[in-house]
């Protein structure tokens, strides 16, 4: 069933045949959104955002005037409530689209009780519940992917490739065309607002894989990157650049403080150290009163750099 607490969202072009649809999950601001591309005549979503906001994904489908049996492809960068828990809802209304998702995710897409929202309620807490649960998609509507994947829809070119760091079955697109890359969770937080840059590593978060896939990304030498979180930057290599230093530099000042005593249980005192060489997150923190959705998360990913310290000693 999609549901819809409150129907509040917006949308905005791009570039042309390019829409980003704010889904304001939980009412949040600059915190979450998904793209939807026509050639014209077929449409593709990438990503669906959480169950919650199904709805919402209909309702901005309706108002960019995209036919409903026009939607060819639903291309998930990853299975996180966030990113495809609207999938099973959504796949109903689009009889002739199909899900294009890696080989790890597919299962969880097919069986989400198994194992995905159980970890979501263990990990997210509260904020699975503001997600939604997910339902099912047919397995007969996936097709799995596991290395770099080429997709055409009219005249669009995409190339999708594996990217995992933020999770193991994450993948990235990018549209040839218009040189914009769509890269999930895999290349940071980006809060326009303020010109900020946070990392996106929640646990079980693997560095040198992330790292190894901004590498990835940066050959494609993209203009734009159109993040899920959030929004748009068309200073694509600069902040690629930006989210690999910010990684490396964030886990050697934890393995520091690590070093000195300063433990997971302070998260403040951990933040307030990283903010006196990192500028983007002393804004971010200055001036992040009302995006409580990212501040959750800034804390999660700081979580994740910590366990990965952890486990490495």
């Amino acid at each position: 069933m999609i549901t819809c607490n409150v129907m509040e969202y917006s949308v905005g072009e791009v570039i042309g045949g390019v829409w980003f649809v704010d889904l304001k999950v939980g009412g949040e601001e600059e915190y979450t959104g998904i793209y939807v591309l026509s050639d014209g005549r077929e449409a593709l979503l990438i990503d669906v955002g959480p169950s919650s906001t199904g709805e919402k994904v209909l309702g901005a489908l309706k108002d960019i005037g995209i036919p409903f049996d026009s939607v060819r492809y639903l291309l998930l960068t990853h299975v996180h409530l966030d990113h495809g828990g609207a999938c099973g809802g959504l796949i109903r209304f689009f009889p002739k689209a199909t899900v294009i998702v890696h080989r790890r995710g597919a299962f969880h897409l097919v069986n989400p009780d198994a194992v995905l929202w159980k970890s979501s309620i263990k990990v997210l807490g509260s904020v699975a519940e503001i997600y939604g649960k997910p339902e099912p998609v047919p397995e007969e509507r996936i097709v799995s992917i596991e290395d770099t994947f080429y997709l055409s829809l009219g005249n669009l070119d995409f190339e999708i490739l594996p990217t995992p760091g933020h999770a193991s079955h994450h993948v990235s697109i990018y549209c040839r065309n218009y040189r914009v890359l769509f890269p999930g969770d895999s290349a940071g937080v980006y809060v326009p607002s303020l010109d900020a840059m946070l990392p996106n590593t929640p646990p079980p978060f693997k560095l040198d894989k992330a790292l190894r896939s901004i590498d990835a990304m940066i050959a494609l030498n993209p203009e734009v990157i159109a993040y899920t979180h959030f929004g748009v930057s068309r200073e694509g290599l600069y902040n690629l650049s930006r989210c690999r230093r910010q990684l490396t530099a964030w886990y050697e000042l934890i393995k520091e403080m690590k070093v000195r005593g300063i433990g997971k249980e302070e998260e403040e005192e951990m933040l307030g150290a990283i903010a006196q060489s990192d500028e983007d997150l002393k804004r971010f923190i200055a001036k992040s009163e009302r995006l409580k959705g990212l501040q959750r998360g800034l804390r999660t990913s700081l979580r994740g750099l910590i366990q990965l310290v952890e486990d490495a000693q």
